[in-house]
Formats: structure tokens, sequence, C-alpha cells
């Protein structure tokens, strides 16, 4: 039979979750959804690493895997040199970074260059 004293514990642990909207890194008080502040020391690496997929490794994953609830995704293709420029992928062209429009081609979605490399 569980305690009162632990049914609160409980209780209170659950909403401190709900409650907690906003994640921070290297910050206490964050500011947004997610506030990521970087360090000021001199040799620390400070930026923001996305998933990083080659073509081909993005061909393996079909035309089937991101929909609707992957509008906006983010990813950096690496390398085009395999892989396949059919259905979603068929904007990638270069190296660079992409979003997932999930609303293109009648809701089939489309990888979109954000920021890509060699494309003129």
């Amino acid at each position: 039979m569980i305690s009162m004293k632990n049914m609160i514990s409980m209780i209170f642990i659950c909403a401190s979750s709900i409650l907690s909207a906003q994640a921070g890194i290297n910050t206490q008080t964050p500011k947004a959804t997610l506030d990521i502040t970087a360090k000021k020391e001199v040799l620390t690496i400070d930026g923001l690493l996305p998933p990083r997929l080659t073509l081909a490794e993005l061909t393996e994953k079909g035309n089937t895997l991101y929909g609707m609830d992957q509008d906006g995704t983010i990813l950096y293709i690496t390398n085009v040199s395999g892989g396949d420029r059919l259905s979603q992928r068929e904007y990638i062209e270069s190296k660079g970074l992409y979003i997932f429009d999930a609303e293109a081609a009648g809701n089939q979605g489309r990888w979109m260059c954000l920021f890509c490399y060699g494309v003129l």
C-alpha cells in the first residue's frame, strides 16, 4: 500500500515535469523552448550539430518514414555520391543543410535546401 507521503511525492514529481516547458543547455534560466548558451572559454568549441547523413543513408530510409509529424525536420547531408534523388529526395543536389517540407508535392513531402554548397 502506498503511503500518503509517497503519494504526495509522486504528485510533485509528475507536476514538476509537466510544468517544466523550457530546457536549457549551459543555462539555468532558458529564454525559449530550447536555449543553448555558448561557453565563453577560449578553447571550447561552440555550435550546434544537426543530424548528419549521406544521401545513400537517407535513401535507405525510404519514402514513407518522414511525414506530417516530421514537418520542419532539419538534416545535414554530408555526401551525395550514393543513393538516389527520387520522391522526397528529388531536390537534394549537393551537401548542405536541408529541411523537410511535409506539405510539398501533394503532401508526399520533400527535402528542401536551407543552405547548400555547389547549387547554382
